[in-house]
């Protein structure tokens, strides 16, 4: 959906487009009403069974291969114990009465699907059921049909190339190691844009199109994702901050009764034992960022307010100039132009006040006087590297080097616009070379992943919480050890806003 936005001061008046909810997952429409039937009755699983609190998968070499009931099951059990797996039958589609629900329960102890190919029809609601589970769970799989490649469009889902069973049962393995090394750790993503959705009906318990939702952070083995209270930028005069900050406090609002409303799934984290203690319970935990300082509505005492409302981080700016501090885009007047004196007092008192800096959209020399100035380690919840692709919203290799020693982090985003010149056919593997870019200028304990979901995140092969296996999966390719991955989903960010929040002076 393409949003509008003019921006007016008294000097100038500024109009740019931006996709707010980027590469928006979607249905075929022939399919809309059997698969959106699917997630309803997903959605109403969770509401009764909570999360999947099953023991978490053992690494081993056993590969777990489900296979449907087919002529060809047989000879399919056959070849899957040939090339080293373990066969797992699935149930026929008499034995199940709300298919969607219960292969979606049962696929958490499978590691790959075997399918025959055109096996999966738009006139077979049981093949659909299965395919719609493989597609959710990101679960390797053989077996390419019409319909498949059709759901697969929507979905943004790399195309299938896998061939041979030898080589299903090898990915299957290498699935099994990143759900097992998913469930033993603690993992956030530490930006996504749902609040900003509410009017359309999301909701983080709601299994749907929407980029984020337990269920799909379940699939993805994800622990907690930051929910953004995302501002946009107008006039800074007395009504312009008096309606921004009423927004503010609206969006945060409408975040815990979100959250509330599916307590028996998810809770509000504020600290990190709080978010474990969470995990304990088998909840998804989420956590509030502020996008835009703008919301503070011009008064240094909303400060603490915010950290009262539990929030964690307030990115200083967006797309344009404020009170506070200079911004990175375009749309901004000056990027070598950083804090104002009025943003110097914000930053110290956010410091007072235990809330992390972050860093994601100000200018460079905002950039720059953050470092000076901030007695706490800083963030940047969903940047990139410039050296990879040059966009104002990344940080070129003296900032990341810069942020490595301040002990901050950089989180990176699943941006097309920000990722790559070919923003419509971007993939995971372009967002994975800022990842290794950034690892390696700013070493592994200052690195981490900020998606920007359902604001402008989601490329092909990550498009939504359930795919961010994916990405565990190619850090485990990459060569990365289980330490360093750790911090990657997690460590690091939760060590530095745990750092932030012990400089907090009542």
């Amino acid at each position: 959906m393409k949003r509008l936005l003019t921006f007016v001061t008294a000097a100038v008046c500024l109009t740019c487009s931006f996709d707010s909810t980027g590469q928006t997952v979607s249905y075929p429409p022939e399919l809309r009403a059997t698969l959106g039937g699917f997630d309803k009755q997903v959605t109403e699983w969770y509401a009764q069974n909570g999360c999947n609190t099953a023991e978490p998968a053992k690494e081993t070499l056993e590969a777990r291969i489900a296979i449907p009931i087919c002529p060809q099951s047989e000879i399919i059990r056959n070849m899957v114990r040939m090339a080293g797996g373990t066969p797992v039958m699935m149930p026929g589609p008499e034995e199940m009465e709300k298919p969607a629900a219960e292969l979606h329960s049962l696929a958490s102890g499978w590691d790959g699907v075997f399918l025959p190919d055109d096996w999966v029809k738009d006139s077979d609601e049981y093949s659909l059921a299965v395919y719609k589970t493989v597609a959710d769970l990101n679960l390797p799989y053989i077996g390419i049909s019409k319909t498949s490649v059709k759901i697969d469009a929507g979905l943004r889902r790399l195309p299938c190339k896998i061939r041979g069973t030898r080589e299903l049962v090898w990915k299957a393995r290498s699935f099994r190691q990143a759900k097992s090394l998913m469930d033993e750790i603690f993992s956030i993503d530490t930006h996504c844009d749902l609040p900003e959705n509410y009017s359309r009906g999301w909701s983080v318990g709601k299994m749907g199109v929407s980029m984020c939702s337990v269920p799909k952070m379940d699939y993805g083995h994800l622990d907690a994702q930051v929910l953004a209270s995302f501002i946009w930028q107008h006039s800074e005069d007395a009504a312009g901050n008096k309606k921004a900050l009423a927004q503010n406090l609206k969006q945060i609002a409408q975040i815990k009764d979100d959250i509330s409303k599916h307590s028996n799934l998810c809770g509000l984290a504020t600290t990190l034992e709080e978010a474990l203690a969470l995990k304990e319970e088998g909840k998804k935990a989420f956590f509030i960022g502020v996008e835009n300082a703008y919301g503070l509505g011009g008064d240094i005492a909303n400060v603490k307010k915010m950290k009262e409302l539990g929030v964690i981080y307030i990115t200083l700016s967006h797309f344009r100039d404020n009170a506070i501090c200079n911004t990175s885009s375009r749309h901004g007047s000056n990027p070598n132009k950083g804090l104002t004196e009025f943003g110097i007092k914000v930053v110290e008192e956010m410091n007072r006040q235990g809330i992390l800096v972050d860093l994601s959209h100000p200018s460079a020399g905002t950039f720059r006087d953050c470092i000076k100035y901030s007695k706490a380690p800083i963030i940047c919840s969903h940047s990139g590297a410039k050296a990879i692709y040059g966009h104002d919203r990344g940080l070129d290799d003296r900032q990341l080097r810069a942020l490595a020693r301040n002990g901050g982090v950089i989180q990176v985003y699943a941006v097309p616009e920000f990722l790559t010149a070919h923003r419509p056919s971007s993939t995971i593997n372009d967002m994975m070379k800022h990842f290794f870019h950034c690892v390696e200028i700013a070493g592994p304990e200052h690195v981490g992943i900020g998606s920007d979901f359902d604001g402008g995140g989601g490329v092909w092969g990550c498009n939504g919480d359930n795919d961010l296996i994916n990405v565990t999966v190619l850090m485990l390719e990459h060569g990365y050890t289980k330490d360093q991955i750790k911090g990657f989903w997690g460590g690091n960010f939760l060590r530095v806003m745990s750092a932030a929040q012990a400089l907090r002076k009542d």
